[in-house]
Parts: C-alpha cells; sequence; structure tokens
C-alpha cells in the first residue's frame, strides 16, 4: 500500500534535528481559568499557575536495507525503479503504524511492537488514553473521556461525545474546559461506520428524520478522518474487535487541543543510492545495497482532547 499521511493531524509535531537532546520533556501548564472580584483599594488575586502531568519522548531509529544483485539488476523482467519506490515507502509506512497505534491501543498502557519493543503509550497522569478516572493534578476530581457505553457511531452517540466534551473535559483544578472538538475518527476497515460518518456530515438534512427539509446542524461541523492502522494489531494486521471504534478529537488551536506530540530527530529519509564511486557495489558478490531510515518518538501528555467509543 502506498504511503499516505492519514494521521499526522493528530499530533503536535516538533523537528528538533539529529542533535536535539533526548528525551523531550513536554509539559502541561495550567492555570485558573477566571478573574476574581478586586475591590476597592485591593490588590488583585494573583491566578494559580502551575505545572501538570508531563511525559518525557524518546527517540528510537528505525532502518531498512534492500539488496539487489547484480542478476536482478540485469534481468530484462526486474524493475528496479518501481522495486525501490516500494522499498522506500517502508520507512514512511512505519512511521504512519506507529503514529496510529497511538489509538490502536488506546485502552492500554504499553504495548510491543512488531520489532518486539515494549512502547510505552500511557499519558502523563500514567493511564491509559481511554479512561474514566483520569486525574488531576492540582484536585481530587476525575474526568472521563470514554463516551458512556462504547456505543457505535449515530447522531444520538455523536451527541453523548459531544455532551461529554463539555461536562467531563477538566482543567488541573477540576473546571470545564471549553474545548473546540474538529475531527470525527473512524477506521476505514468498517465501510458501515465510514458511510455513517460521511452521511452525518455531509447531509443537507438530517438523516435521522424523513422530512428533508429539516437542517442537518452536523453538516460540516467536523472533519472526517478515515484511519487505516487503527484497527489492526501490532504487527499492522486487521484486529476486527476494533473496527467499529471512533473518535472525536480537538486538533485545532495548539493551546487548547489533544496534546499527543510527534518528535522528530531525524525525517524519513533514503541514504545515497549505491555506485562504484561511492563504494555502493560490494566487491564480493556484487550486490547493490540501498538503506532508509528514520528517528522519531510519540507520547502524549494529556488525553484531554479526545473522546473515544470502543464499540463493537
Amino acid at each position: 500500500m502506498a504511503y499516505k499521511p492519514e494521521s499526522e493531524a493528530l499530533f503536535i509535531v516538533r523537528n528538533v534535528g539529529e542533535s536535539g537532546e533526548t528525551p523531550q520533556r513536554m509539559d502541561e501548564e495550567d492555570m485558573e481559568q477566571y478573574a476574581q472580584d478586586k475591590p476597592q483599594g485591593a490588590d488583585a488575586q494573583r491566578l494559580a499557575f502551575g505545572t501538570g502531568y508531563f511525559k518525557e519522548i524518546y527517540a528510537f531509529r528505525i532502518g531498512a536495507q534492500l539488496q539487489i544483485s547484480y542478476e536482478m539488476r540485469v534481468a530484462p523482467r526486474f524493475k528496479l525503479g518501481q522495486a525501490v519506490a516500494k522499498f522506500v515507502e517502508s520507512i514512511p509506512n512505519r512511521l504512519e503504524l506507529d503514529r496510529q497505534n497511538q489509538l490502536t491501543f488506546i485502552n492500554a498502557t504499553s504495548y510491543v511492537n512488531l520489532s518486539g519493543r515494549t512502547v510505552d503509550v500511557s499519558g502523563g497522569d500514567g493511564l491509559a488514553g481511554a479512561s474514566a478516572v483520569h486525574p488531576l493534578s492540582h484536585s481530587t476530581q476525575t474526568w472521563s473521556n470514554i463516551v458512556p457505553t462504547n456505543p457505535p457511531l449515530s447522531v444520538t452517540s455523536l451527541e453523548s461525545a459531544e455532551q461529554l466534551g463539555v461536562t467531563d473535559i477538566l482543567d488541573n483544578y477540576g473546571i470545564p474546559v471549553m474545548m473546540t472538538f474538529t475531527h470525527l475518527i473512524v477506521c476505514r476497515q468498517d465501510p458501515t461506520t465510514v458511510r455513517i460518518a460521511a452521511e452525518i456530515l455531509r447531509s443537507t438534512t438530517l438523516i435521522t428524520q424523513a422530512n428533508p427539509g429539516v437542517i442537518n446542524t452536523f453538516a460540516q461541523k467536523y472533519e472526517l478522518m478515515v484511519l487505516s492502522r487503527v484497527a489492526v494489531d501490532a504487527q499492522g494486521r486487521p484486529d476486527s474487535t476494533k473496527y467499529k471504534w471512533w473518535f472525536l478529537a480537538a486538533l485545532g488551536n495548539r493551546m487548547n487541543r489533544l496534546q499527543m506530540y510527534e518528535i522528530i530527530w531525524e525525517a524519513p529519509h533514503m541514504n545515497p543510492a549505491p555506485a562504484g564511486s561511492n563504494n555502493g557495489i560490494d566487491p564480493f558478490d556484487d550486490d547493490q545495497t540501498y538503506g532508509a531510515r528514520s528517528r522519531y518518538g510519540h507520547g502524549t501528555v494529556s488525553f484531554r482532547g479526545i473522546e473515544v467509543s470502543q464499540a463493537v
């Protein structure tokens, strides 16, 4: 499958360069939302301000190698250009898998990736991304980002997610945060859910009404994001238990959105193409070796900004 950057909008992306320090620490900073009364002659009251949770994001390098023998290069039926082009896609394809695995395993604190490495996907609070008991750093209250009963996508369940986003998304002082949710996210593996999402967001009339004169207030309210690698296992193979999952996410204003980060130390790239001048041909077996590399990491400070329905 050709690489398509489907999920980049989920992340706040920072390119720190190859010499950037690792880990990169991302802090959650919070301040009281409301000013206090100021009686005549009295000092204005200071707003409480403090650091909430934080996440340290580590760099991990990925790489791929392709060896082309002399016999393959001279065979008329072998399409070297096509083979190299497909090979180059392996790096951004892996990047996209790692990105979407942040949602694939949103109900866990870690998973073992396709290379056998344990990947931390917990939030700064140490819990799984989808939780009904997310704690607050400056309050004893908790908050939830799980749509009640994990319903399949419908107008009613989308309204439940919207209500959750208004009532249960709290700042670290326990006060509701008014976040602007921008994206409805569904899995490509379930055409029915994709169709329902498109109907909800693109119909001119409300789809639950037979009367064509009833205006669809959801029309163009959210951008539809259809992801191919969420309903999969760590190897990228389909996982039917996740086909109907859907999410409502706030991916707009950087200060008031999902705090999910992608740190790039080494952008996806291909090593210099092998040639005689750069010793790219093995003098013993005449193989040419192509290489591709990248170095990056992901982490979420807070899952405030994404509502989850793990529908089945």
